[in-house]
């Protein structure tokens, strides 16, 4: 737990990883004292009012269960949001599931937006920017996952990311059913029980971002199994600049035409799925202090790109940057040798 959070906080329960309670600060201080309490307790973030001088009230107790970090967050209405330049700054591969208690928050995230109500399961990756809207007071539970340990068991997880599964669906219901009984007991379990919790948490989260039983899914199961195995191959094989549709639908044992129709339902081709893979691995390797002394060019390689000036010019599309101009922004103020955080 940093300093600053430390002295903010009251007497934390015996045993809980982080608590703060805002209560006791000045006014004219109490926005600040939260954003540092959160930036503290999940990752680096900006927390805006949604009214001038509003902001009066806000409690947080967080438990790490291995990995996990288990938040039960209340607070007065507000705006997180995690933007270009928190991602330059160690906080990790997160993923982050809000679950609501009283009223519904919106999510931002890759152009996506989603209304999650309580009941609902909806998840944003801190790999990149986002947008939470809290518009009423609210409390809610959240569940802090390593990034990458998810993204192996669900490798299409960024198209996911603020994406609304309802509740009342089976799956999301048996998830959110045991991530409510968790969140209550899992850190006081012994570590090996602790352990075979978590996994079960994450093989229902998967069940459940699977999407078989959501209203207007995205397929039969003989589909599903279809695209998870075509998204492990791609994944597998996203280096080779020969990986295309075909090569792909190949490994799968479907055709063209019905590996295609399958992720239409997702809402994108497999060569625009294939190419945005590329464009996050290209991000992920610029975002790294030793890329300092590695060409574009060879990163365009690495990420399976066969022609650099097409690279740039697609990554300049997605970004909005050029591939140089994105990595002197993510490393500005970063020494060569710095690190990012680690999970234990």
């Amino acid at each position: 737990m940093s300093p600053s959070l430390q002295t903010r906080q009251t007497s934390a329960p015996e045993g809980h990883t982080a608590y703060a309670n805002i209560d006791g600060v000045a006014l004219d201080r109490r926005l600040r004292a939260w954003n540092d309490a959160l930036y503290d307790t999940y990752y680096p973030l900006d927390v805006i009012p949604t009214a001038s001088d509003s902001f009066r009230c806000g409690q947080l107790v967080a438990d790490d269960v291995g990995a996990v970090r288990v938040g039960w967050v209340s607070s007065d209405p507000m705006i997180v949001h995690r933007g270009r330049g928190h991602l330059t700054r160690e906080g990790g591969d997160f993923v982050l599931l809000p679950m609501p208690v009283d009223d519904p928050l919106r999510l931002h995230q890759r152009g996506r937006e989603s209304l999650v109500r309580p009941g609902d399961l909806a998840m944003v990756a801190t790999c990149d920017t986002y947008t939470y809207e809290q518009r009423t007071w609210n409390r809610h539970r959240t569940l802090r996952l390593p990034g990458q340990v998810l993204r192996q068991r669900v490798p299409h997880l960024e198209d996911l990311t603020a994406v609304q599964f309802r509740g009342g669906q089976p799956s999301v219901d048996l998830f959110m059913d045991f991530a409510g009984s968790y969140c209550r007991h899992a850190a006081r379990m012994s570590p090996d029980a602790a352990s075979a919790a978590t996994r079960t948490l994450l093989d229902l989260l998967v069940l459940a971002l699977s999407g078989e039983d959501r209203e207007g899914g995205r397929g039969t199961a003989v589909q599903v199994a279809h695209g998870q195995r075509a998204l492990r191959y791609i994944e597998a094989n996203l280096t080779d600049p020969e990986l295309n549709v075909g090569r792909v639908a190949a490994a799968v044992n479907v055709s063209e035409r019905y590996l295609q129709q399958i992720f239409a339902g997702r809402g994108q081709s497999v060569s625009e799925l294939i190419r945005n893979r590329r464009i996050e691995a290209a991000k992920r390797m610029l975002e790294e202090p030793q890329s300092r002394g590695t060409t574009i060019a060879v990163i365009a390689l690495r990420a399976g790109f066969h022609d650099p000036a097409h690279f740039s010019k697609l990554f300049r599309a997605a970004t909005g940057m050029t591939p140089k101009a994105y990595r002197a922004e993510m490393l500005a103020g970063r020494p060569p040798d710095a690190g990012e955080s680690r999970i234990d």
